[in-house]
């Protein structure tokens, strides 16, 4: 809202944000005004990558303005929603997977969201507000379920490297890499052990190529809480709010998901529970 009132704020108080105190501390950092000790910035070396958002999964429906807009009436649907952000996620999970195989941390991308959240059913804005769609700076409180995890241990905000406080020694040791073929992250730990910050061009690596089966049987119990949920959608019946959970998980066929629901069929907007 401040950018576009064209206003520089005083004072921020984090307040409608859905990931607790962890979510708040999230919020201040993608804002750049949470100071972390200096060790956040630069002690563990990180791994980065550019997401791949389809130009059509963001503008389904017409084209945007020139600031990224669309008409209201032109915003997308439910279903057009979690296309855009599950593909998203998949790339998240395949990077933290890596991320882990290699010992480094992950810098999250700019998430691109359809519909805002809130905690009662809307039509894509929280009613009165003045957002325009899509979220093109979507927080990542609104995907990823930040009290669920210890932020600090595996992720940074998406533009750590912008912050002043990361110092030039990480700015200055970067290297680009391409993965394809056989991955052996034991190999690439020794070959960029003293580079701070390692950026895969081009597409990530299936969880499965990076870890080991018992590795990958403990990631996919972990990672599958690690998505939030999207609210609120009015259910078939009218008996309340609907929400429907993101699942790190909702491209493998068959799958069990956090709630311990079984997938055996290709993953659909599903309410509750």
């Amino acid at each position: 809202m401040a950018h576009l009132m064209r206003r520089t704020p005083y004072m921020v108080h984090t307040t409608f944000q859905y990931g607790g105190a962890e979510g708040k501390r999230h919020r201040l950092r993608e804002g750049m005004m949470w100071e972390d000790d200096p060790e956040y910035y630069s002690g563990p070396n990180f791994l980065r990558y550019t997401a791949d958002i389809p130009y059509s999964l963001v503008y389904p429906k017409g084209k945007p303005d020139k600031y990224g807009n669309v008409p209201f009436g032109d915003r997308m649907s439910v279903e057009q929603h979690f296309k855009l952000v599950n593909h998203q996620l998949v790339q998240i999970r395949n990077a933290l997977a890596l991320a882990q195989a290699l010992g480094r941390i992950l810098i999250l991308p700019r998430l691109v969201c359809g519909l805002d959240r809130w905690w009662a059913p809307h039509m894509g804005i929280i009613p009165g507000s003045a957002t325009k769609l899509p979220l093109l700076e979507c927080p990542a409180d609104h995907v990823i379920d930040l009290e669920r995890m210890k932020p600090e241990l595996i992720l940074r905000e998406h533009n750590m490297l912008c912050n002043p406080r990361t110092p030039k020694s990480v700015l200055e040791s970067t290297a680009k890499v391409s993965l394809s073929g056989e991955i052996r992250p034991q190999r690439l730990m020794r070959m960029y052990e003293k580079v701070k910050v390692l950026e895969v061009t081009g597409p990530l690596p299936d969880y499965h190529s990076v870890l080991s089966t018992r590795a990958a049987a403990d990631f996919e119990k972990q990672v599958r809480r690690y998505g939030s949920l999207w609210c609120c959608n009015r259910p078939p019946g009218g008996r309340g709010a609907g929400h429907i959970w993101y699942d790190p998980f909702w491209d493998v066929v068959p799958h069990t998901d956090r709630h311990n629901r079984l997938w055996k069929e290709a993953w659909y907007p599903k309410m509750g529970p």
